[in-house]
This record gives C-alpha cells, structure tokens and sequence, in this order.
C-alpha cells in the first residue's frame, strides 16, 4: 500500500505574493496534493497541522477539515486531469481574524456549479463549505504556486482564526 508523503515535509513556505483575497501582500503555506482518493485525507491532515498552529478551536478545525475535504474532493472529481491540485493556506495578519484556506486545480474554464436539491448525490459540498464559512468562499482565477505557473482556479474559504503576532509560519 502506498502512503502518502510526510505532510510536514510537503509543505513550503510560498514567497511573499498577493493573498486570496483584497490584494494585501502576506506569505503561506502549500501544499501539492497527491492524485487519487487519497487527496481529501491529506488536505484534511495538512489544515488541521495548520490552524492548530494558530491555536484554531476544535470546532473551527473540524468545520474547516470539512470544507476542505469536500474541495478537494471536488477536485479529485472534476479536475482529476488537471493538474496540479493543490492546497494553500493564508494567514491573515490583517486584524481580519481569519484564514483562508483554497483548493487549486488546472481545470480553469470550469465555473462553480449551482445547487440543486434535486441533483442526487452531486453539488452538496459548496453548499456546506457556504454554510460552514458563513458565505466567505468562492472561486478565482489563479496561477499554480509550485513549479512552473500554470493557470487554473482556486475554490477558497475562511475561518476564524487569531493570528498570533511574529515572524510568518516556516515549514517544519
């Protein structure tokens, strides 16, 4: 059986660059995520080292562990030709209180799709992710942030967070 590798050794501080949101400069955190139905488990692993590095409550892990799996599991589904996939994470150290969290794949013509009740089994977890953020999520267009840029979307979220003050997360 295959595992995945080491969260910990995955992860890479990304330079400086703009944030997911309201063009503020900060560093992060990526991770590229592994093919197969291995890549929710892993995003799952890897946010939760994170936010438990900013002393995230319990319910603010679990809650974001649920909206990643279910991004990348999105991801997995739809954009499983279309790599890379990858996990990134964003401290904000803006007093906004928050992380932000995304999803990147390749697969960049594809939209957010709508929900439906009627759709069966399908279009669920943008559901929750909305609910579970309280509505701070959605999609932009991106360029990948490991190895050579490659255009593509990221589906993003937040989460409460307090950011303690100091130097930005290093990689382990």
């Amino acid at each position: 059986m295959k595992t995945s590798p080491d969260i910990t050794d995955a992860a890479r501080v990304v330079p400086p660059r703009r944030a997911l949101l309201g063009g503020r400069i900060r560093p992060g955190r990526v991770w590229p995520l592994p093919g197969g139905p291995g890549c929710a488990g892993y995003a799952r692993r890897a946010l939760a080292e994170a936010l438990t590095a900013l002393r995230a409550s319990r319910d603010v892990i679990a809650d974001a562990q649920l909206m990643v799996s279910e991004l990348a599991t999105n991801a997995h589904q739809h954009a499983c030709d279309h790599s890379p996939h990858e996990l990134w994470f964003d401290p904000c150290d803006d007093g906004a209180g928050e992380a932000r969290c995304a999803v990147f794949d390749a697969f960049a013509d594809a939209g957010l799709p709508g929900y439906s009740w009627t759709s069966g089994d399908c279009g669920r977890g943008l559901s929750i992710v909305r609910e579970l953020s309280g509505g701070r999520w959605g999609m932009l267009r991106a360029r990948s942030r490991t190895g050579a840029p490659v255009h593509g979307k990221a589906v993003w979220f937040a989460v409460p967070v307090r950011v303690p003050a100091g130097p930005p997360l290093a990689a382990s």
